[in-house]
């Protein structure tokens, strides 16, 4: 797994480092730096024969703005020569220096520099290191793209707002499937099983519009047998997303190491909460690891921050504009457990940071 980043002159970032768990949640408040954060991996992802387009950028989900605009350029201080970003893990530690070909050209392409240090020879594996991070990918669901009814990512085999996820989940094996749906059913309280009409057996005998592209159907238990099942255009969001959650978490055709921004997107607060605890249990068993940003405090009492795999981390700007990033720790419960704040009320009671001071 990649163990550490650090990010120097990117955007708001001067210069912050992150010791990586295997699930990691970002929070903070809006306009804070946690995409920031996300596009940082994303912008060495791209990397390709020592130079970055922006083609590639803006395909990964990364907001592209002008060269003066990528690198920090605080009022009062010139504006920094070029971005660093600090990437460890697989026992190896790559250092990649990032500056623009022409920093007059509003879309000018980027090269870039990499040095490498070896950090552990018993683990090095610099081909893997550099495999997992080029299928790294930002994933940041939308529901028309969930119901199959538009392409906005061009990204395959999952497209970053959802697309095409559907295919990716009955690719699955069979045993995998049930495993999704059976924790889909339980996140769901109306859903009873999922189809994959693979023949259009189902859209032949009307049980589908046709706009939508996605194969999935639903049953619904509270329905009558007789209406059978019905299209994913006709699902309502969480329903969607908590599928599309499952099957990037448990298929081995979806990254091993990928972000996905505001994860609580569409989801009731006790939802969260219980999907925060599946994916603690998913990200150990199928060897993926993730960031996460959200702003649903629920979101937080799903962790378990006694789990040392398991990190929070809280972003904020200095008053001078600068992002910072802290990692929040707990202690053990003691035997007053039960009168301890809870992470989500700690938040927003404005104890760990990470909310709004201007009202």
């Amino acid at each position: 797994m990649f163990e550490q980043l650090t990010i120097k002159n990117f955007k708001s970032i001067t210069e912050q480092t992150m010791e990586f768990g295997r699930v990691n949640v970002v929070i903070g408040a809006n306009g804070m730096g946690k995409s920031t954060l996300l596009e940082a991996i994303g912008l060495v992802a791209a990397n390709s024969d020592l130079e970055i387009d922006l083609n590639k950028l803006s395909q990964a989900g990364i907001r592209v703005a002008r060269p003066d605009l990528m690198r920090n350029s605080f009022l009062g201080k010139p504006t920094a020569k070029n971005i660093e970003i600090v990437l460890s893990g697989y026992g190896t530690s790559n250092r990649y220096i990032i500056s623009p070909k022409d920093t007059d050209f509003v879309m000018s392409p980027w090269k870039v520099e990499i040095k490498q240090q070896k950090t552990n020879l018993s683990i090095f594996d610099n081909a893997k290191f550099i495999a997992t991070l080029s299928k790294y990918e930002i994933y940041s669901p939308m529901l028309d793209a969930l119901r199959g009814l538009s392409q906005a990512s061009a990204r395959f085999p999952l497209g970053l707002h959802g697309e095409d996820f559907d295919v990716i989940l009955n690719m699955m094996p069979e045993d995998k499937k049930q495993e999704v749906v059976k924790y889909a059913c339980e996140c769901i309280s109306w859903m009873d099983s999922v189809a994959y009409d693979e023949n259009d057996v189902l859209r032949q005998a009307g049980l589908k519009l046709g706009r939508s592209k996605s194969h999935l159907f639903f049953r619904d238990k509270f329905m009558q047998k007789k209406m059978t099942m019905f299209s994913a255009e006709n699902a309502n969001e969480g329903a969607l997303v908590i599928l599309f959650y499952l099957t990037l978490l448990m298929s081995d055709k979806t990254p091993k190491f990928f972000a996905i921004d505001n994860i609580d997107t569409g989801l009731n607060p006790r939802l969260c909460r219980y999907l925060m605890k599946i994916i603690g249990k998913l990200a150990e068993k199928n060897d993926k690891q993730m960031i996460v940003t959200t702003h649903n405090p629920a979101f937080l009492d799903g962790m378990n921050l006694n789990d040392d795999s398991q990190r929070l981390f809280v972003v904020n700007r200095s008053d001078e504009g600068h992002t910072t990033i802290k990692r929040i720790k707990t202690k053990p419960a003691s035997g007053d457990y039960k009168n301890r704040m809870k992470l989500s009320e700690m938040w927003m009671n404005g104890l760990l940071g990470g909310v709004p001071t201007n009202f």
